[in-house]
């Protein structure tokens, strides 16, 4: 059994959910305005549509039963050798004439379809039933597109995406038109606009896990990164300690710090939070960080004076 693919999780939700009348219009209009083929036979005009997705051409059908009664025919290729799926067609056979006119079909901009901010979510779940994906949100960029070869059309859909906020982009590819996102936040949002809740969820999770092991991984490099330039701290100080160690400003010092400059000898690569744990085990003395950069500060100071 082949393994759906997100595009399809997400288009098998679209189409599992109940619509309102007006809902149902919006979505048939925008479905059959991208993929509708007409043809002529000794018989008349007949109607055709097409999709990949059976759960997505049998809500299609029931809109046009629900909402026209027409009589209709669902059928499906072999599978193909190219992508491992089938393609379903469903066949109208109606009064085309009233349903064009109801569902605006030639019109640039169906108002009488769009009134409402939920005729306008509608017409989007139309747009991605008919010509939407998503690449797998496994991959670390994120990319949703709508295709058609009607630009009049996907200039609609842009400027309704445009009305919520949506930043999309729209190009030319081969024979047909791409409007396409890129960005993960978009996406989202736009999967929360057509009401795909569980598909944006799980895009929200993949996102999440993402930036925490994203995090995770600059915080350990970051770790690192203070670790090696503690490593090179400590060995510089061991080399300048080595030069001074017989000079008489080092054996003028206090105790404190020629015992800091044993301890460095010994622990080159300890922090200066280890090395205020050293002292109080080694010696049973209290000192603080701001006490043992000091020290340090005052091995460069000697180690400067006697090269100069």
């Amino acid at each position: 059994m082949k393994l759906q693919t997100f595009s399809e999780k997400v288009k098998d939700e679209l189409s599992h959910y109940e619509y309102e009348e007006n809902a149902m219009k919006a979505i048939l209009s925008s479905f059959v305005t991208n993929s509708l083929i007409i043809s002529f036979t000794n018989k008349g005009e007949g109607w055709k549509l097409h999709t990949q997705l059976l759960s997505t051409i049998k809500l299609i059908s029931y809109f046009f039963e629900h909402l026209y009664n027409v009589k209709h025919n669902i059928s499906f290729t072999e599978i193909s050798r190219l992508n491992n799926r089938r393609t379903y067609r469903l066949i109208i056979d109606g009064n085309f004439k009233q349903i064009a006119n109801d569902l605006q079909l030639n019109s640039l901009t169906p108002n009488n379809i769009l009134k409402t901010i939920v005729d306008q979510r509608a017409y989007l779940v139309g747009a991605f039933l008919s010509g939407g994906s998503i690449n797998s949100i496994d991959k670390s960029v994120y990319h949703l597109e709508i295709r058609s070869s009607k630009i009049n059309y996907l200039r609609l859909v842009q400027k309704i995406l445009e009305k919520f906020n949506i930043s999309i982009s729209l190009l030319k590819r081969r024979n047909n038109f791409v409007l396409y996102i890129k960005k993960a936040t978009d996406v989202s949002d736009f999967l929360k606009i057509i009401g795909a809740n569980n598909a944006m969820q799980d895009l929200e999770d993949k996102i999440i896990a993402r930036d925490y092991y994203a995090n995770i991984k600059r915080l350990n490099n970051l770790d690192m990164a203070n670790l090696n330039k503690t490593s090179s701290a400590g060995l510089k100080q061991v080399k300048m300690i080595k030069a001074i160690r017989y000079s008489n400003d080092f054996k003028n010092q206090p105790d404190k710090f020629r015992f800091f400059c044993t301890l460095r000898l010994q622990y080159p690569e300890a922090s200066l939070s280890e090395m205020v744990k050293i002292f109080q085990t080694k010696y049973k003395i209290t000192i603080t960080r701001t006490g043992i950069n000091h020290y340090a500060m005052k091995i460069k100071e000697i180690f400067d004076a006697i090269n100069n």
